[in-house]
């Protein structure tokens, strides 16, 4: 079960526990093809398109609305279609912690500005907690829309770690 809260003004964070080993979470997180099965919400498309997984290495994306309703959010903030998303990894501690910045370049009358989103994994008796926190956007909205993405994103998280599961079994 997603929690989201609130834990300060500029924050967004959300917890799930799961049945799995830390290896499972931390590979879902850091390779292309763990990225690739649940990194886009749904209705959205996503392809790795660098992946250099040391600090200051690159996490550069593209990600396509493909949904009808995903394609009509993004006309009613004036946001694209597609968008190319540039990352650098700004914290690496294997298997407990990764911080990645994103460069928001891509919003149309809006100023770039720098995005990070902060993973941390608790291995707790054979579970792991894994608690995601982002920043907020600038635009309430953006923040609103983030935030539905992140759970949406959180829920494919859960398919994958499912799916994980079923192949060592």
């Amino acid at each position: 079960m997603a929690q989201a809260s609130e834990p300060g003004p500029d924050t967004i964070r959300l917890e799930r526990v799961y049945d799995a080993s830390v290896d499972d979470v931390w590979a879902l997180w850091t390779t292309r093809e763990g990225l690739e099965q649940w990194f886009a919400p749904e209705g959205m498309r996503f392809e790795v398109s660098a992946l250099e997984l040391r600090v200051g290495g690159a996490f550069d994306h593209v990600m396509t609305a493909v949904g009808a309703e995903q394609v009509a959010y993004m006309a009613k903030v004036n946001g694209p279609v597609t968008a190319r998303v540039s990352g650098r990894f700004v914290e690496i501690v294997p298997h407990r912690r990764l911080r990645i910045r994103f460069d928001i370049d891509f919003v149309p009358g809006v100023e770039p500005y720098p995005y990070d989103m902060m993973v941390e994994l608790h291995a707790e008796a054979g579970r792991v907690r894994m608690v995601l926190t982002a920043d907020r956007h600038p635009d309430p909205e953006m923040t609103r829309g983030a935030i539905i993405g992140l759970t949406s994103q959180l829920q494919r998280f859960d398919l994958a770690i499912a799916a994980r599961a079923a192949k060592e079994q």
